[in-house]
């Protein structure tokens, strides 16, 4: 069973996708002959099976910047991803053009959009917002439906949890009540406990992902705490606050977070 909103998202558009570039193929050779221009019937599946191909190379791009922009503000996270649409648009009619130039080249042929290659870029800068946002959509779907599928499983007697934690060969395993709290450390995250501290590359929303279930919470942009390691809480003047973890390590939370600390039971 997949659990990695990654592969769901990837699999889901390989196969829409695919169904799609065959559907808009077999009808651009009807119309074409409906028309009295018929296509040859291999440039009809180079010129969609080109842009396909292009998208399917970006889905992993689109889903790391998902997992970036997730812990962000909306406004913030809605203007990132308008950022990205624009840039990744421009990159697919890039590696598309390319595809198409080399296929038609094999053939002795020159390609040509039909117009300038700035119409051809805003012509198909309306369809990539669609693919963009659809990808997008995948993603955060599956990523919720992980985390609630999670949330509901019912435990096992006696089983205990253990979350993965992958560096290169290395592995580590620790069960969630091993960690206190997580931090982000550039392209890594780093968790802290009993343990002393372990280093992953996983994105913080990742590891949000998947410690959520275990009654960890955010407490800033880049820290999660586990709320049974928490022994007190302190709140600012200005509405931040510092914990006291059991372990006697000293945390400081974001008062936009704090919210977070009174959902459920009192650590």
């Amino acid at each position: 069973m997949l659990r990695d909103p990654r592969h769901i998202t990837a699999l889901a558009f390989a196969g829409f996708g695919l169904l799609y570039m065959v559907v808009n193929a077999a009808s651009m050779i009807d119309q074409r002959r409906a028309l009295g221009q018929p296509i040859p019937v291999w440039q009809a599946w180079v010129l969609e099976g080109t842009s396909f191909v292009a998208w399917l190379v970006m889905v992993p791009v689109i889903v790391m910047i998902a997992a970036r922009l997730a812990p962000r503000p909306p406004w913030i996270a809605a203007l990132g991803h308008a950022i990205g649409c624009g840039v990744l648009s421009l990159a697919h009619t890039a590696i598309m053009a390319g595809l198409r130039i080399t296929a038609f080249g094999l053939a002795g042929l020159d390609y040509g959009p039909g117009g300038s290659w700035l119409g051809q870029a805003v012509f198909e800068a309306r369809k990539d917002v669609i693919t963009y946002v659809s990808i997008l959509a995948i993603y955060l779907l599956a990523r919720r439906l992980i985390a609630v599928s999670a949330a509901r499983l019912p435990e096992v007697v006696g089983a205990t949890p253990l979350i993965e934690l992958r560096d290169g060969s290395r592995l580590v395993m620790l069960r969630p009540d091993e960690i206190d709290w997580v931090s982000a450390a550039g392209n890594y995250v780093e968790l802290h406990g009993s343990f002393g501290s372990e280093l992953a590359r996983r994105t913080m929303a990742d590891i949000e992902a998947t410690l959520a279930p275990h009654g960890f919470v955010r407490v800033h942009r880049s820290r999660l705490v586990r709320r049974a390691a928490i022994a007190a809480i302190e709140t600012r003047q200005s509405g931040d606050f510092d914990m006291m973890m059991r372990s006697g390590v000293a945390i400081s939370g974001s008062r936009r977070f704090r919210h977070n600390l009174h959902e459920g039971s009192q650590p």
